[in-house]
């Protein structure tokens, strides 16, 4: 994994704006000391024109990527909670099961859930997820070989199968959402564009150093925190901002809290079990 990935946002966001800033301010004293500024005064007219459309140009192009990337967030977030909200609705359904069927489907789905929480989002924050389907198939076979006995229970059936297509095709977009990743021709022209951007903030000078090393050093921030944003939604498995599995959580939770329950008045004394 990646070292700054395990970081906190915060801690990200501290570095990212002290590498821009310092290599930035870096580069202004460097040119600073080079270039007189009377020299640069001479082009201003010139260059203040050129660094506006320089750099409405890239801000139009961040500004475009950082929505596209955070629609594209925005849509695993709502698969992975399409499929924990269908793991639950087929639990649900599942009590209309008779047994030993309802015992076997709710353990599968309990086998599932449990396995996505431990395993799967683990495995996708540190890039070594390989897509497995055998906790789906066996779900899949225990419906598929179920033989209702009345109307209800093939409604129920029905319902339970819909919810397990709807189930399977989140759990394949789970996984792309997973390993696909920004086209790389995107991240040069973020970074090329980046350079070329506070390059251009050298053409101009003022008459203190550390007034134009201050504002160099604000305007690489903001463009190194926004990189940093870019960054994080682009991947919604991995780093500090990722796809939340607390639907899956709650589902487990609720299974183990009823399975607890049917325990102790399993166990309760029958007078205990009679009463209201």
């Amino acid at each position: 994994m990646n070292l700054i990935e395990s970081l906190s946002t915060t801690a990200q966001a501290i570095i990212v704006v002290l590498v821009f800033s310092g290599l930035t301010v870096a580069g202004l004293y460097f040119v600073r000391s080079k270039v007189s500024p009377e020299q640069l005064k001479l082009d201003h007219d010139v260059a203040g024109f050129t660094f506006s459309v320089v750099g409405a140009f890239y801000g139009v192009i961040l500004a475009f990527v950082i929505v596209a990337v955070w629609q594209r967030f925005e849509r695993a977030n709502e698969k992975a909670e399409d499929e924990s909200l269908a793991l639950t609705n087929l639990y649900d359904l599942s009590a209309g099961f008779d047994q030993p069927q309802r015992g076997q489907l709710q353990d599968a789905l309990h086998a599932y859930a449990s396995r996505v929480i431990d395993h799967e989002f683990k495995q996708m924050a540190e890039y070594n997820y390989r897509l497995s389907s055998q906790e789906e198939n066996l779900l899949w076979q225990l419906l598929l070989k179920y033989a209702p006995a009345s109307p209800q229970q093939q409604t129920i059936l029905d319902k339970s199968l819909d919810q397990m297509s709807a189930l399977s095709d989140a759990r394949r977009l789970r996984y792309v959402y997973y390993s696909e990743d920004l086209p790389s021709v995107i991240w040069i022209v973020i970074y090329v564009g980046c350079v070329i951007t506070l390059g251009f903030s050298y053409f101009f000078s003022t008459h203190l150093f550390r007034s134009q090393a201050i504002m160099s050093a604000t305007f690489a921030a903001l463009i190194g925190l926004t990189i940093l944003a870019i960054s994080e939604l682009a991947t919604p498995y991995q780093g500090a901002v990722v796809v939340s599995d607390e639907g899956f959580r709650f589902l487990v939770d609720s299974m183990d809290s009823d399975h607890a329950k049917a325990a102790a008045r399993a166990l309760a004394p029958p007078a205990a079990q009679s009463s209201p």
